[in-house]
């Protein structure tokens, strides 16, 4: 007997799953004395109370995060499944019968009868090899998996409306830029119109003037439609409803040049927080599920032992059938294994071991792209960054220009063709400085989300 329970000892050790992670090199950074915590909500660093609404109507009515916590929940029904397989099943039974026997095989009976029956029954296989435990492992890394993907999508969703709101901000003030344009450029118009008339300039002037006005109103309906689309792209990430969709914009906050930019990154970051992101945490999790099931495959080379039981009573008169006399009971064990399966418990295993080789290489490529997204988002944002504040300086030397340029043309020490290439010139780049600040603005949302959200450091 010892012997056998030392066999068995050896073979459940030998089905247990062996978690391993392949090695990851990462690159030295470390602060000491400090510790880095996940922000889950990190769009609150831009202060925008509108951005905060967003992202709550997001999460409370996404059909995209409403589809992640459905998955969630499924895979927790999934691990109590496969739980449930840990303890003895136990049902309950009852049933009458009217029968009567043939006197050529029972010689002795004669009439008919009826006989009734009730009884309590359970079966319970023994989990020797560790099958059911390593099934059981397997659903509970399925739900750490459902679980780290709802917080992908919860990531993914929440850059997604952070980018798409700061894509609004930024339509929003390159169409104030246009209109204050229009206006500018229509009151040059008149005054070039009144000189022309008076014969003060020539018509080449009047019309060159005129040309740009034109242009100016021209992007005036092409912002627009990018702002109806913006919205639109709005509307569908939080889930609003038709009515909502039709009947109102989305709200704004902050202007776009108020919106602050958090902090970059600090310098010695520790490497290992990109290995709390959501989807590597996923893939760990997946990895994990298929070694526990190539565990439970290879318990299919050996024996299942099963006990099964019942307890009840049978008797002739329904009265009679809770009494001593009637009472019944049974218990036995049995034990079975395949002989000859013609190879199926080996495919099995291979199929399990191939899993868990693709799972292995989807791990690390998540980790090496995770890695190459923060480094480049490291890099963009700094970029981003640069871009504005040359953008920035272009604007004020061009306002400068466009300044000198008219007083220059109304002394008459230049024509009106430096004024309009100083004016278009100014135009162009008050454009682009609210399109370089919505790329800073998005490279940190990228960054937040190549991190897996933002960070607070503290003393450890």
């Amino acid at each position: 007997m010892r012997r056998l329970l030392v066999v068995a000892a050896l073979a459940a050790a030998g089905c247990a799953p062996n978690y391993s992670l392949p090695p990851t090199h990462l690159p030295d950074a470390t602060r000491p004395g400090e510790q880095v915590v996940v922000a889950r909500d990190w769009w609150k660093a831009f202060g925008d109370p509108a951005l905060d609404r967003l992202m709550d109507a997001a999460f409370a009515a996404s059909p995209t995060f409403e589809s992640a916590v459905a998955r969630v929940d499924a895979a927790q029904a999934r691990a109590g499944i496969a739980g449930s397989q840990q303890l003895p099943v136990v049902g309950a039974g009852a049933a009458a019968s009217r029968q009567k026997l043939s006197t050529e095989t029972n010689p002795g009976a004669s009439g008919n009868f009826t006989v009734y029956g009730a009884s309590l029954q359970a079966s319970w296989e023994i989990d020797l090899w560790g099958r059911i435990r390593n099934e059981v492992a397997a659903a509970e890394a399925d739900l750490l998996a459902a679980g780290y993907a709802r917080d992908a999508v919860w990531l993914a969703l929440s850059a997604q409306v952070a980018q798409a709101y700061f894509q609004l901000r930024s339509l929003d003030a390159q169409l104030e830029v246009t209109q204050r344009t229009v206006v500018s450029r229509g009151k040059s118009y008149d005054l070039r119109e009144r000189r022309f008339t008076r014969g003060i300039t020539s018509e080449l002037d009047l019309r060159q003037a005129e040309t740009e006005l034109a242009n100016a109103r021209a992007q005036v309906p092409d912002l627009k439609d990018g702002i109806a689309r913006t919205e639109g792209t709005l509307a569908a990430l939080t889930g609003a409803s038709p009515n909502e969709l039709f009947g109102q914009g989305a709200p704004r906050g902050r202007d776009l040049f108020q919106i602050p930019v958090p902090p970059a990154v600090p310098e010695g970051l520790p490497s290992d927080l990109l290995l709390r992101r959501p989807d590597i945490r996923e893939a760990e999790e997946n990895l994990r599920a298929t070694q526990a099931r190539v565990a439970a495959a290879r318990t299919a080379w050996f024996p299942v032992v099963s006990l099964t039981g019942a307890y009840g009573g049978e008797s002739l008169a329904f009265s009679d059938l809770f009494k001593g006399p009637a009472r019944a009971w049974s218990f036995a064990g049995s034990l079975a294994m395949p002989l000859f399966n013609s190879g199926l418990t080996a495919a099995q295993v291979d199929l399990a071991s191939a899993n868990e080789r693709a799972a292995t290489a989807a791990y690390r490529d998540t980790v090496i792209r995770a890695f190459a997204d923060a480094r480049n988002a490291i890099a963009a944002q700094k970029q981003a960054a640069d871009r504005v504040a040359a953008r920035a300086q272009a604007v004020n030397a061009l306002r400068r220009q466009v300044y000198l340029a008219t007083l220059r043309y109304d002394n008459g020490y230049s024509n009106y063709l430096d004024v309009l290439d100083a004016e278009r010139n100014l135009f162009s780049a008050e454009l682009g400085l609210a399109d370089a600040k919505r790329a800073h603005l998005s490279a940190v949302v990228d960054l937040y989300r190549a991190l897996g959200g933002g960070w607070t450091i503290s003393a450890s």
